[in-house]
């Protein structure tokens, strides 16, 4: 779950692409995807210490420093100017929900079937763009998605469709939320800079965060905590900000339709990291279903 810096890419005519942009935009991509486990392996590790809305707080908390520089950078004085504040808000509500949503599925399922259910958000991305920005869907587009959710039944099975789990929930609820985080950024970037939206979200995430943290009454680290636990905290915070640079970094290389096929990488990947660090086992049902999803991905894009 990624997701709040895709929109900080910038567009690349296609007719000027190497073969040296494609394989610098791809390596930029597949090491923000990789940053993304090493975030949930912390999350995962860390939840069971603190309140997830403790670990929010500290992700964003942490992930505003490199953001401030690079926003300094490009941007100057006008670093946190925004116009459409409106949008700014929807796009900042639907962001903490997609994470505090993803950050709970890591920690409550199987890192390798959170990740399979991830790759459901395209499919929430095509239905809101006909419904939010009332763009032209084919047949054939609205039949691969349904494919998709079909993916998505051969991975869970008849008993997690019947009777789901929190964990399972909540899996399902992240890609939505991502995929109505991005119709937002799709509105924000015809005339916001990209930098000032993800900045103002960070922002707004530590307020949250930490107002639910104190309404729940969570308890949060003393300096007297572990030294493993801050450094985990902190990663999960400065790998944040790393990912989203990595995300416009590799937009810079290449266009996204370009880049795409890169994403797909998450699914070996998640897998990896939940075989090799939390022992879980791989069903022939996650197989399937997980190669479903991606085949009416693919058709769709």
């Amino acid at each position: 779950m990624t997701a709040s810096s895709s929109h900080e890419a910038e567009g690349h005519p296609d007719d000027h692409i190497t073969p040296r942009d494609i394989f610098l935009g791809a390596s930029a991509l597949t090491a923000e995807i990789a940053l993304s486990f090493m975030i949930a392996i912390f999350v995962k590790n860390v939840e069971p210490t603190l309140s997830i809305f403790v670990i929010l707080f500290f992700r964003y908390l942490f992930c505003l420093p490199l953001l401030f520089v690079y926003g300094w950078f490009k941007r100057g004085r006008d670093v946190l100017k925004i116009s459409n504040k409106r949008v700014l808000v929807f796009r900042t509500i639907s962001g903490f929900l997609g994470l505090l949503s993803w950050f709970l599925a890591v920690s409550l399922i199987d890192l390798s079937l959170a990740t399979a259910l991830a790759q459901i958000m395209p499919f929430f991305i095509t239905i809101l763009a006909v419904i939010m920005l009332g763009e032209k869907v084919g047949i054939r587009r609205m039949l691969a998605v349904v494919a998709g959710f079909i993916g998505v039944m051969v991975l869970l099975g008849p008993t997690q469709i019947s009777n789901p789990s929190w964990g399972i929930l909540v899996g399902l609820a992240a890609p939505f939320f991502a995929a109505l985080m991005f119709i937002f950024l799709r509105m924000l970037g015809k005339g916001e800079a990209p930098v000032s939206t993800a900045l103002w979200y960070n922002m707004a995430g530590v307020v949250l965060a930490f107002g639910i943290s104190q309404y729940q009454e969570a308890t949060f680290p003393s300096f007297d905590h572990n030294l493993s636990l801050w450094l985990m905290l902190i990663g999960i915070g400065v790998l944040a900000s790393l990912q989203q640079l990595l995300m416009a970094l590799s937009h810079t290389f290449a266009p996204a339709s370009v880049l795409a096929p890169v994403h797909y990488t998450a699914v070996p990947m998640g897998i990896f990291c939940g075989v090799f660090f939390f022992d879980e086992h791989i069903t022939s049902s996650l197989i399937l279903g997980t190669a479903i999803i991606i085949a009416a991905n693919y058709y769709i894009l």
